[in-house]
């Protein structure tokens, strides 16, 4: 006779296998839009580490956060990278574009700048008054809602003496409160603060 123990454990390795017939929604994945760059100049290159995000952000997913700290996690609408890493690649390609300096992830061995990039605020505003929050009215915007991005930045020398520091801030309208929508206008923002940036930097050597 068998125990009840192990009956048990058959019943718990069993229940672990039934596999339900449930269609999971499609998954779209969205980057940080960014131009081809070329580089045209051969210095100073520009190593730029991955950028540091808030807690909340550190997901696949495309995380919705308003000023008053509501957070919507889209489960259907991921990151095509995490976005420490997309958010100093896209800088990277917006200031090559700009300046035609090199610009990497990875530590050069050559004499470089480094540029250390800090995302405050990536998240949606609300206007005032009823439907403060990003959930109150699901489906709905008010034309006043913003996406919002603020990145503090450090310029400095290889070897660490400081070049510049600087908060950048840009907002964009929102048509709808989607991740998609939010992922273009984060991408807009994003370009908006890389030409701020690239006013910052030392003007570039010639080309070799």
């Amino acid at each position: 006779m068998k125990s009840p123990a192990l009956l048990l454990c058959l019943t718990v390795l069993l229940s672990g296998c039934i596999i339900f017939d449930k269609k999971s929604e499609a998954v779209t994945f969205h980057q940080l839009a960014s131009p081809a760059a070329v580089t045209t100049h051969h210095s100073p290159i520009l190593f730029i580490p991955r950028a540091i995000v808030p807690s909340a952000l550190r997901r696949p997913n495309v995380v919705l956060i308003d000023d008053t700290g509501w957070v919507r996690i889209e489960d259907a609408h991921r990151w095509i990278a995490p976005l420490d890493r997309a958010v100093s690649e896209a800088v990277g390609r917006h200031l090559t574009a700009l300046t035609g300096l090199p610009a990497s992830t990875q530590s050069p061995t050559d004499e470089h700048l480094v540029l250390l990039l800090t995302v405050d605020k990536m998240e949606i505003f609300a206007p005032a008054g009823p439907g403060r929050s990003i959930f109150a009215i699901p489906g709905t915007t008010a034309n006043t809602d913003t996406a919002t991005l603020q990145l503090t930045l450090r310029l400095e020398k290889s070897d660490g003496s400081l070049l510049s520091a600087k908060t950048i801030s840009q907002s964009r309208p929102l048509k709808e409160r989607s991740a998609t929508e939010f992922a273009q206008a984060q991408s807009a923002n994003l370009a908006a603060i890389s030409a701020e940036i690239a006013k910052l930097l030392p003007a570039p050597s010639p080309s070799k």
